[in-house]
């Protein structure tokens, strides 16, 4: 099996205890929270969505906080979400201030972020040249 299709395998095995144990009344947190790991390792931007909602789930009954704040973080950096990734890591060193998972992701968070500015930057700057550039074209 492709590493792909292991990973399906595992989010529908998981998925089919996850729905079993809220069919019988009876959930459990610890396979909601196995079931929203798998589920972001998904290519599916639909799988990651559902795992945010399993997290913020777990995080409002506090379970394992931490370690769903901090695969939260991940989700949103996975939708490009940088900012709402940047709250939950912040929220985790609140919590845990020596995390060094916690800490390397920020300090990569922080690489995106100065990228996506730089990007941001660039764009700007090629708009006004390509605004002034027109400009000038039209006075002739």
């Amino acid at each position: 099996m492709s590493e792909l299709e292991d990973i399906k395998y595992e989010i529908e095995r998981l998925r089919q205890e996850y729905e079993y144990h809220l069919n019988n009344k009876s959930p459990s947190a610890r396979i909601q929270y196995e079931y929203a790991c798998m589920l972001m390792c998904s290519p599916k931007d639909s799988d990651t969505t559902i795992a945010i909602g399993l997290f913020e789930e777990l995080l409002r009954v506090r379970f394992q906080s931490v370690n769903c704040l901090y695969q939260l973080a991940l989700c949103f950096i996975k939708k490009k979400k940088y900012r709402t990734a940047r709250k939950h890591l912040d929220i985790l060193l609140r919590l845990d201030p020596r995390n060094q998972m916690a800490l390397s992701l920020r300090s990569l968070l922080y690489v995106l972020l100065s990228e996506e500015a730089m990007y941001g930057t660039i764009l700007a700057v090629m708009t006004a040249f390509c605004a002034f550039s027109m400009y000038k074209l039209w006075k002739r």
